[in-house]
């Protein structure tokens, strides 16, 4: 009997300390794949912009393409478009030298132009928020740039070599769409000759990757930008060479099987109890967002399900993803959502219906009206006697139809946004009552 009980004894001793033994790579496995994942993303993004404008005969590097048209239900180059503002986009590489972007005086117009670094983090947003009536110049460098800045130019030093512009230009209903896109022309995107850099060539990218898909495509990237780097996950094989993944050992190579599909299994899951947590149903901006100040967990979520987020500053994002008896969403009920009349302060707000992806991502679903969100500046909206709304979200078309959300016959989430929103809507204070069930 003692000796049984040794025995045991040791199986709990091994046991235990192959518990610990594995605790703390499965750990150090997730960090890298947290960290890498909004890398991976921006990399994904500007390869099919790269793809489509070698498609074109063109450039797609430090090139500002205008997209003229509001994003729709065939909009799926990134996850959870808004159908509020035409979408210009560059991709930066400063590694050569510094850009210059000139932005219009509009101040009449919404509009916004934020850098991203490589992990998704705003470098700045200009644009409404600075109230300013003339044209400005933004000079963007990149990590270590110690030259002479312009006069009169504001300076945007970003912390990787590689950045994301993306601008955003309100259209205030249809019949603006003309004088919109003459505003979107105003912004302009100049490559001095000694910051030209060659073409980038990038194949097309699956938007959840397998392990060595990830380290082939970010490490590159982290060696071109230091910035990224972090030593204490080197033995992940993070940070690496492009083909670190081959090279790790063999149970090394099992955990990052293991741990790469449970991290975005888990990430559309916290996107989604964000709302189910919550008291009213409505998810709220979570901390950092767009930010250096978001945790690792918030910015990978937040690049599955809403690639290119900007701060809470400029806008927040709450979305609804069950009902008052905290049922699913689904085209096959019809519901209605109360916007009250006293909503705090902003330069604009809109609720967005998306159907659900299977990966997580959101997309615009194809309806008989067009019409993909409601807001302050839809046409033609039946208001109640105090000034507030009452939509309809349903699948067939209610017998009043002036404020029909057309829902997709599955499952939906919907998205309120809400622009350069007042302190009572960045901090939650006011809020959205639950989407109710009407049958």
């Amino acid at each position: 009997m003692k000796k049984f009980a040794g025995f045991l004894g040791l199986v709990a001793v091994l046991t235990g300390g192959a518990f610990l033994f594995v605790r703390g790579p499965v750990a150090d496995t997730t960090s890298a794949a947290l960290r890498a994942y909004p890398v991976y993303a921006v990399i994904r993004a500007r390869n099919d912009m790269l793809a489509r404008a070698h498609h074109r005969g063109g450039s797609g590097t430090n090139v500002l393409a205008h997209r003229t048209g509001l994003s729709d239900a065939a909009d799926r180059f990134v996850t959870t478009p808004n159908n509020d503002t035409l979408y210009s986009s560059a991709f930066l590489d400063l590694s050569k030298g510094p850009l210059l972007l000139t932005m219009p005086a509009l101040p009449n117009r919404y509009h916004s132009a934020a850098i991203m670094d490589l992990r998704t983090d705003h470098a700045l947003v200009a644009g409404t928020r600075d109230a300013v009536q003339e044209p400005q110049t933004l000079f963007i460098s990149g990590p270590g740039y110690a030259g002479a800045v312009p006069k009169d130019a504001r300076q945007v030093q970003v912390p990787t070599a590689e950045a994301w512009l993306l601008i955003r230009t309100l259209v205030d209903g249809p019949a603006d769409l003309t004088a919109a896109r003459a505003a979107q022309a105003g912004f302009v995107l100049t490559v001095p000759p000694e910051s030209l850099v060659p073409e980038r060539r990038g194949r097309i990218l699956p938007v959840t990757p397998d392990p060595a898909t990830l380290l082939a495509m970010v490490n590159p990237a982290i060696a071109e930008n230091p910035a990224l780097a972090d030593t204490a996950l080197a033995d992940t094989g993070y940070g690496g060479a492009a083909d670190a993944f081959e090279t790790l050992p063999a149970w090394r190579q099992w955990l990052w099987r293991a741990v790469l599909p449970r991290m975005f299994s888990r990430m559309k899951t916290l996107i989604a109890n964000g709302s189910r947590k919550s008291g009213d149903g409505w998810s709220q901006t979570p901390p950092g967002i767009g930010t250096a100040a978001a945790d690792d967990t918030v910015r990978a979520g937040v690049a599955l399900a809403g690639l290119a987020a900007l701060p809470a500053t400029e806008a927040v994002y709450w979305s609804a993803t069950q009902d008052d008896a905290r049922e699913e969403l689904t085209g096959a009920r019809r519901y209605s959502l109360h916007i009250p009349a006293d909503m705090p302060k902003t330069a604009f707000w809109s609720v967005s219906m998306y159907e659900r992806m299977a990966d997580g991502r959101l997309f615009y679903a194809a309806n008989p009206i067009d019409r993909f969100a409601i807001g302050d500046r839809t046409p033609d909206m039946a208001r109640n006697a105090d000034g507030s709304l009452t939509l309809t979200l349903a699948h067939e078309k209610p017998g009043k139809a002036a404020n029909w959300l057309p829902a997709p016959p599955g499952e939906f989430t919907i998205i309120y946004r809400a622009y350069l929103p007042a302190p009572a809507l960045q901090q939650a204070r006011w809020r959205l009552p639950p989407v109710k069930r009407l049958d």
